[in-house]
């Protein structure tokens, strides 16, 4: 057995398997392939919902409020690019995802500078706007029937990639996001094609 087979038998067993982390693991390899990234490194940043996580214990569900942490994650350009990409980003998803423990707020003052030296160490930033838990295609009915299409429109500007719940339900989940037309093409191409290799 390889020394990275030893180790991937080994981590898989602490991996979080989500749908939002196999998503996100998925789409940024993809967008990375896509967008053939030359800088060493690269970021992901996402948002968390961190109410069930409070120590004195979790706020009621009738909090009327939000208490989200930012988080972020960095792997190695060529790790991501690899044969084991998406274990790569999984990976290291995970390790920023099992952090959001009853301790999460500890060094919350340092959270800032935390996140701007960690830009410094790359040239590409990719970050996730939404959830496939808002439930957004129930909330959006206002009487006239549910939505035919979501977009997230702030996309266009932030250069997000937007996840939703999907129109069809099932727990499917919709990505979003807005690349020039080569990259897009690209990336569309790998993504389909990777669904089906797999």
């Amino acid at each position: 057995m390889t020394m990275m087979a030893k180790k991937k038998q080994q981590d898989h067993s602490v991996l979080h398997l989500s749908t939002f982390s196999l998503t996100c693991a998925y789409t940024w390899v993809c967008l990375v392939k896509a967008e053939e990234i030359k800088a060493e490194k690269v970021l992901l940043v996402f948002s968390a919902d961190c109410r069930s996580h409070l120590d004195p214990p979790p706020l009621p569900a009738t909090y009327f409020g939000n208490c989200i942490a930012g988080r972020g994650v960095v792997a190695e350009t060529k790790g991501l690019l690899g044969e084991d990409g998406l274990f790569v980003a999984l990976n290291a998803i995970s390790e920023s995802i099992k952090s959001l423990d009853k301790t999460f707020l500890d060094g919350a003052e340092t959270w800032v500078s935390r996140m701007l030296n960690a830009l410094q160490t790359t040239d590409r930033v990719h970050s996730i706007a939404g959830s496939h838990t808002f439930g957004i295609y129930e909330a959006t009915d206002f009487g006239w029937g549910r939505p035919t299409k979501i977009d997230f429109v702030s996309i266009d500007r932030t250069g997000a990639i937007s996840f939703s719940d999907s129109k069809n339900g099932a727990g499917g989940v919709e990505v979003g996001m807005v690349l020039n037309k080569h990259y897009m093409e690209a990336f569309a191409s790998l993504f389909a094609r990777s669904l089906e290799d797999l």
